[in-house]
């Protein structure tokens, strides 16, 4: 059997980074993270995307401020340049929220809203005059005035 274009390099590729992360595993003294890793990688593996970011270890702090943030970015509008996310600051939010609105850029509190961005408002409180973009999961979607 003949392999296609490209398959012989993906596969190749996808053992080194098994590899790489099984070393980094046992490197870092938790081999017994192993079963379970592998368990979580082939449950997640043929998911969409969204499901997989779901299922990771980044979104467990708290999975509604996760379906917040997929909620918001599905409805972004067309030409959006940034987004301000209004959530409770903290290092996993920070970090979750770079991750889930790249390659735009993405802020957490910032203290205002550059011209072009978005402003994703967690929870139920609304800021006065600013303009209602769209509803979206356990929030909106706001622009300032």
């Amino acid at each position: 059997m003949t392999e296609r274009n490209g398959d012989g390099a993906r596969r190749k590729a996808a053992i080194a980074c098994a590899a790489a992360l099984l070393a980094l595993l046992v490197a870092a003294g938790r081999p017994e993270k192993l079963p379970g890793r592998a368990r979580l990688l082939r449950h997640y593996a043929t998911r969409p995307l969204a499901v997989r970011r779901l299922g990771s270890s980044s979104s467990a702090f708290d999975r509604r401020f996760f379906f917040f943030l997929e909620s918001a970015r599905l409805k972004l509008p067309p030409g959006t340049r940034g987004v301000a996310v209004f959530a409770p600051p903290s290092e996993q939010a920070r970090n979750v929220v770079a991750y889930q609105f790249a390659p735009l850029p993405a802020l957490v509190a910032p203290p205002t809203v550059p011209g072009g961005w978005v402003a994703a408002i967690y929870g139920p409180v609304r800021p006065a005059g600013w303009r209602h973009v769209a509803d979206v999961s356990d929030g909106a979607l706001m622009t300032p005035p």
